[in-house]
């Protein structure tokens, strides 16, 4: 008898995850893996330069013209604390807010089609853009502690081994701002596993990121850059707009065409509430600033000028109805209003809900003590240059024919970003500085604002002419 022939036995290949990354990292991306590691540590390099060079001298500068322990007692008080709370919580409410548009893991299109899409583990193949946000925020963090506890303890307003604290702080608050933006962006996307325990799992999250979601976000990442860099803010804002879910039934009730303006600019704030308590958030964490700063004598000059920042991002958050006549601005308008009495009807909304938190500032500074003629002035004036500055920033048209240079384009583009918030800056300290030392500079200073608020209408007129239909 024949012996019966036994099969051959199947051989099994085990395949190291590790190893197909790498080779698919080579063939797609050459060597971009280490290309990318090296601008990391450069712009690392650059931030710690601007630290050292820019953000130590002002943080110091800010609080060594007060008395150290009259300082030091104000910024331990509830109020300070609980401001200090508020403006962190927001921060980080505000990262969470932005994975849903942009997360900390955006592979490139090709990658995602060749590589997250293959059986490979996900957490694996994402990996490397992990890895470089979660540097970058806990870096970020740290070099932010660094800088200003370096700086109230060389203002002599904390001890010198707060320094410390405050890098092991910022590095702590920068890892917890990195996972809320990777929960942020797992959230964008429907799922069953997306609770707060991926908080404390970071592979586990990457695990659950979806393909189509990272498609989406590598697509909002290159329309928002491209338009950054072509100047077109209106395809930037068109991304990130979000359908409406709020106030859905409400209806805008006839009137005069002002009237109508301004009732349009307060149903778009009920139907996207997230810029009305974006807005809310920004601006009472300037006033709270700026009214503190104006109502005491000791208090540091520049403490107002920080104030300004937090105050011009929450009037902005309220002026999305003037950002949209901008966009379209040259075309006829259906109310028969002119540019100029729609964009000053546009500045309603805004103008009048910061007027009603600077308010309540005075307000509550007044049953503490007592507040100064020169306060309210300041007020005035500040608001009026909030409404002017972004007059300047929706009707800022195209960017200049400069920015388009090779060498120092990028550097003009910058700054003409930065424009009407650097007018802010200089025009609200030069404010602050002048109606805090005599009331009586209320003339120079009224002069100041208004030229920036007829820079901006110029600016409107100029951009309706260039663009009319």
């Amino acid at each position: 008898m024949r012996a019966e022939a036994t099969p051959p036995s199947t051989a099994t290949t085990e395949v190291d995850d590790e190893e197909l990354i790498g080779q698919a990292d080579w063939v797609i991306g050459g060597d971009a893996a280490r290309k990318g590691r090296r601008q990391a540590w450069y712009a690392g390099y650059v931030a710690v330069l601007a630290a050292i060079a820019y953000g130590f001298p002002i943080v110091q500068a800010a609080f060594r013209t007060s008395d150290p322990a009259w300082l030091r007692a104000q910024l331990s008080s509830p109020v300070a604390l609980g401001a200090l709370v508020l403006a962190v919580g927001a921060a980080l409410w505000g990262v969470y807010s932005a994975g849903g548009f942009r997360g900390p893991v955006v592979p490139p299109l090709p990658w995602i089609d060749h590589v997250v899409t293959t059986p490979v583990d996900r957490a694996l193949s994402v990996r490397r853009w992990w890895r470089l946000s979660l540097g970058g925020s806990i870096f970020g963090g740290a070099l932010l502690g660094a800088t200003l506890g370096a700086g109230f303890a060389f203002a002599g307003v904390a001890p010198w081994y707060a320094a410390g604290l405050a890098v092991l702080a910022g590095a702590v608050l920068g890892r917890l701002a990195a996972a809320l933006w990777l929960w942020g962006q797992v959230r964008s996307w429907p799922g069953r596993d997306r609770g707060p325990r991926l908080l404390v799992r970071p592979r586990r999250a990457l695990r659950a990121l979806h393909a189509d979601s990272l498609r989406t976000h590598s697509a909002n990442t290159s329309t928002i850059g491209g338009s950054v860099l072509a100047g077109n803010l209106r395809t930037a804002r068109l991304q990130l707009a979000r359908p409406v879910r709020h106030a859905r039934h409400a209806r805008l009730r006839a009137g005069g065409p002002v009237a109508v303006v301004i009732r349009r600019d307060l149903l778009g704030l009920r139907r996207v509430p997230g810029n009305l308590w974006t807005g809310v958030v920004f601006t009472v964490i300037g006033t709270a600033v700026i009214v503190w700063a104006i109502t005491h004598s000791a208090a540091p000059v520049l403490a107002a000028s920080l104030g300004l920042v937090p105050a011009y991002l929450g009037f902005g958050a309220w002026a999305e109805g003037l950002r949209l006549q901008a966009d379209n601005v040259g075309t006829p308008s259906l109310l028969g209003t002119t540019v100029r009495s729609e964009g000053l009807a546009h500045l309603v909304v805004p103008t009048g809900l910061t007027l009603g938190a600077f308010g309540v500032g005075l307000v509550v500074a007044a049953t503490t003590g007592s507040v100064p003629v020169s306060a309210g002035l300041t007020v005035l004036a500040l608001v009026a240059l909030l409404a002017g500055a972004h007059l300047v920033a929706a009707f800022r048209g195209t960017p200049p024919s400069m920015s388009l240079r090779p060498d120092s384009g990028p550097m003009m583009l910058v700054l003409w970003y930065l424009m009407p918030s650097l007018l802010v800056l200089v025009v609200g300290t030069l404010a602050t500085w002048g109606l805090r030392r005599s009331p009586e500079g209320i003339l120079w200073v009224a002069a100041l604002v208004a030229a920036v608020v007829a820079f901006g209408l110029s600016r409107m007129e100029r951009l309706s002419i260039e663009h009319r239909v």
